[in-house]
């Protein structure tokens, strides 16, 4: 078993949570189910960035079909 440990000296955002889970190695399909599960219309879109010659991961969360 693997555990992982977390710490948000100055908080952390949803999205940024998401973020963290994908490039740990949590399965995008996984999460996508979680937030199927939740029934509230929310859908994510995850993807992969450049910004200033840094790559990561984005999670975009999607309601109803617009950016949320």
């Amino acid at each position: 078993m693997k555990i992982g440990k977390m710490e948000y000296f100055s908080g952390i955002s949803g999205d940024m949570l998401l973020e963290a889970l994908v490039d740990a190695g949590v399965a995008e399909e996984m999460l996508q189910r979680a937030a199927a599960a939740l029934k509230i219309g929310a859908e994510l879109r995850v993807h992969r960035v450049d910004r200033g010659g840094i790559r990561a991961t984005k999670v975009d969360v999607l309601e109803s079909g617009v950016l949320a």
